[in-house]
């Protein structure tokens, strides 16, 4: 479960930033002649913030047929390789004070495989297409099913496209058998996947349904001007906790943390790209705002800058901010004090992710692409290379482990992918 989350928000960035760049990117120039596309990417994240590490490897195939000018179908495959250590007992300020004796901060060892098949077809006419979807994910402590259609039209002479998209995931959680009328507070932490999705007596599964929907208007003012605005919403359903994470409650009993079983999402982002033939470059920015019913708010602004070097190689310099406010549960310590600290509700945690923190992004990204007359070799009719390095800090502002604050909390993700058309 740790891999999931981690995941899922490292997927999040990166999904944005690829719709970001897919369209922003739309001037680049595209082979039409080729019937299949191969894709492969490779990136590699590192965070190291205090007790804890991780270290994920992603690699991912994808390949794109066309047979027929009608019809798109693509299959791919991706995994997460993750490595590192996680904080398995969260405790506040306060219950350290008062346990000055004890380390009652944990960490746990992490080490888990994703594999994730994925397969989808595009139907197109001169202006209208419709795409499918479906996405099987395993690893150890979780399953995914998941499903996408989605509808793009095109209009007045190309210059404005209309997407709408929905989304439908049907996952499982691992979790452990917990005792007979055991309430949320005297749940205990699943210890490890062993015995997961199996006959197992002593583990047990949750469901979790996710419904995805989004709206995209894109919009060409000018050879040299595009916009986009983008709405999101989501609803999940289900187990939501980390079954593995356990935090420390009134008089020292220790729990499995608990978040409310429904979630609705909602964010609306807007991106703009500005190429500037003197400068033989492209700026773009985007902003984006986001509300939940967990009372969480965010707001996002990025700048980019791509210089054109010649006709294949380009480099870019990005940045992002990242600031949002914390769960209407979230405290650093359940055992009680003044604020931000003691019991909110019904609902503990030990997330990060979900107390008050932003992030500050810097990252450069390299890309050399080439689009012939002529087919190279009798074969490619295309191909492009892209590297990127980016690197972020974090500031958590409530956060403590134990009265700690993390401190210097980073993480470095690099890049590298490559694409053949034929």
């Amino acid at each position: 479960m740790q891999l999931s989350r981690l995941s899922r928000a490292r997927r999040l960035f990166a999904a944005l930033g690829a719709a970001a760049g897919a369209f922003l990117s739309a001037s680049e120039p595209v082979a039409h002649a080729q019937t299949a596309r191969f894709d492969t990417t490779h990136s590699f994240y590192y965070e190291a913030p205090l007790r804890s590490r991780m270290m994920v490897y992603t690699p991912g195939a994808d390949l794109q047929v066309t047979p027929a000018e009608f019809l798109d179908v693509r299959a791919g495959w991706e995994a997460d390789v993750v490595s590192g250590a996680s904080v398995a007992t969260k405790a506040g300020a306060a219950y350290q004070a008062n346990n000055a004796a004890a380390d009652v901060v944990t960490t746990a060892s992490v080490r888990d495989v994703r594999n994730v098949a994925k397969g989808g077809f595009t139907l197109r006419n001169r202006e209208v297409s419709l795409t499918g979807g479906y996405l099987y994910g395993t690893e150890n402590d979780y399953r995914s099913h998941a499903f996408n259609v989605a509808a793009k039209t095109e209009l007045f002479e190309r210059n404005t496209q209309l997407e709408l998209s929905y989304a439908r995931n049907l996952d499982s959680v691992c979790d452990r058998v917990q005792s007979v009328n055991a309430t949320a507070p005297r749940a205990r932490a699943l210890e490890d996947s062993k015995g997961c999705f199996t006959a197992d007596p002593l583990r047990k599964k949750h469901g979790l349904d996710i419904d995805g929907l989004q709206g995209t208007w894109s919009q060409a003012w000018t050879p040299i001007f595009l916009t986009q605005i983008v709405y999101s919403a989501q609803i999940l359903s289900g187990f939501q906790s980390n079954p593995y994470r356990s935090v420390i409650l009134g008089q020292g009993t220790k729990a499995q943390e608990h978040h409310p079983e429904n979630r609705a999402r909602h964010a609306v982002a807007a991106r703009a790209n500005l190429y500037v033939r003197p400068l033989r470059g492209a700026f773009r920015v985007g902003a984006r705002g986001y509300t939940d019913s967990w009372d969480i708010r965010s707001i996002t602004g990025e700048a980019e800058f791509e210089r054109y070097f010649g006709e294949s190689f380009r480099l870019a310099v990005r940045g992002r901010y990242y600031n949002q406010t914390g769960a209407l549960f979230w405290s650093d310590d359940y055992t009680g004090g003044d604020a931000p600290l003691g019991p909110k509700g019904q609902y503990f945690t030990g997330d990060r992710e979900v107390s008050p923190f932003a992030s500050y992004l810097v990252g450069l990204r390299a890309t050399y692409s080439v689009s012939p007359t002529k087919r190279i070799l009798g074969l490619l009719s295309g191909f492009k290379l892209a590297a990127s390095a980016d690197a972020v800090q974090f500031d958590y502002r409530e956060y403590t482990l134990g009265g700690s604050p993390i401190s210097d909390a980073r993480a470095y993700i690099f890049g590298l992918s490559a694409s053949a058309l034929f």
